[in-house]
């Protein structure tokens, strides 16, 4: 092991110096680890530490002590140090456990009835999602992740288990908690600024503050005034997305449930409203749940990405993407987490399906 020598390095700020001084209640040597990437690593053994106790790491990859780690623990408010000695970093992080998530999964299980009999959708999931996170939720068809998302948005009910948003039992719709559908579901008899209007109008909003708000998220999303009062199907499917994401935010929800909102569109505009997606949720630090089966999708908008299994739908792992954002989709460390994921998928789907699931997301 390597002598600590703290005498010889400052922590900024006392919280930090307490770090040297208490014995690390978990002690990992990442020194050539490449895959699992040591990030991950550090984030699956966090994840089992109890409040207030203190990781320590050896890790010999400057990007992940000097950019990773640092990140990581400023977006969860983890105190941390790091201590450089020869080439090899000693990284300290404390986890303090935040007061409410924002979304909270309990062992949910959800169940259908069929004609040979019941169907485990989903078997014992458990998912924390924090205020501000972005998560996508990966996997292959039939594994479960929409059936989750529809659950969160209180859109039907587990058969065991339990979702909580912000401290409350979801037992059914509400308006902290808003989706939009791959379609769009936008009504085809009204115009593009009605649209966007319509939920605020439900709640009895004054018109000229309705008015406001709409204008407003239609110029987030990009739409230009002259389609504001276009209807439906005089749009392209990227400009009804963006009327469907600009409704979504009128409402002010605290979380953004999104089912695959980009698959039916061509690259270039899957693309152009990724990035969009991205500089969006900068601006309105939005909870974000997005379902997909694209892996580069995945990699290039989450925080974190929740990778399914089927037969029946469970978590089969978890993965930090821990890259700076604005991110691009020719980013070398969005290539890299493309490809530790898909080989991830690799061992899940096998012959024919994986090929239709994962593999083209390669072919670019």
């Amino acid at each position: 092991m390597i002598k600590r020598e703290y005498e010889q390095f400052q922590f900024q700020g006392e919280e930090l110096k307490k770090l040297a001084e208490i014995k690390p209640h978990k002690l990992i040597d990442l020194r050539g680890a490449v895959c699992p990437h040591p990030l991950n690593v550090i984030r699956d053994t966090i994840s089992s530490l109890n409040d207030k106790e203190i990781l320590q790491a050896i890790c010999d990859h400057e990007p992940t002590a000097k950019e990773n780690v640092p990140r990581f623990s400023a977006r969860r408010g983890y105190p941390f140090g790091i201590i450089e000695q020869n080439g090899l970093w000693q990284i300290f992080i404390q986890k303090i456990e935040k007061a409410q998530p924002r979304l909270q999964v309990v062992n949910v299980s959800k169940a259908f009835k069929t004609s040979d009999g019941n169907f485990t959708a989903l078997n014992e999931v458990n998912l924390t999602i924090h205020q501000g996170e972005f998560v996508c939720l990966l996997g292959p068809s039939g594994c479960g992740k929409t059936t989750l998302l529809n659950l969160i948005a209180g859109l039907d009910k587990p058969t065991k288990g339990e979702i909580w948003s912000n401290g409350n039992r979801v037992t059914g719709p509400g308006s902290d908690r808003v989706v939009v559908f791959q379609e769009g579901a936008l009504f085809p008899w009204l115009t593009v600024m009605q649209n966007v209007e319509f939920g605020l109008k439900i709640l009895k909003v004054d018109g000229k503050i309705r008015k406001a708000l709409a204008l407003d998220y239609l110029k987030l999303v990009g739409l230009d005034e002259k389609f504001h009062n276009s209807f439906i199907h005089q749009l392209s499917g990227g400009m009804k997305q963006r009327v469907a994401i600009a409704r979504a935010l009128a409402m002010e929800p605290s979380v953004l449930l999104m089912d695959e909102p980009f698959a039916a569109l061509d690259v270039y505009t899957r693309e152009t409203l990724q990035e969009e997606l991205q500089n969006i949720w900068s601006e309105s630090h939005k909870t974000i749940v997005f379902v997909t089966h694209n892996v580069q999708e995945a990699a290039l908008l989450g925080d974190r990405v929740i990778v399914f299994g089927k037969n029946p739908g469970r978590i089969k792992s978890e993965y930090e993407i821990d890259i700076e954002r604005p991110r691009k989709i020719d980013n070398p460390e969005v290539f890299l987490n493309t490809k530790w994921i898909t080989n991830d998928l690799r061992e899940e789907i096998e012959g024919s399906e994986y090929e239709d699931e994962v593999r083209g997301v390669a072919q670019r």
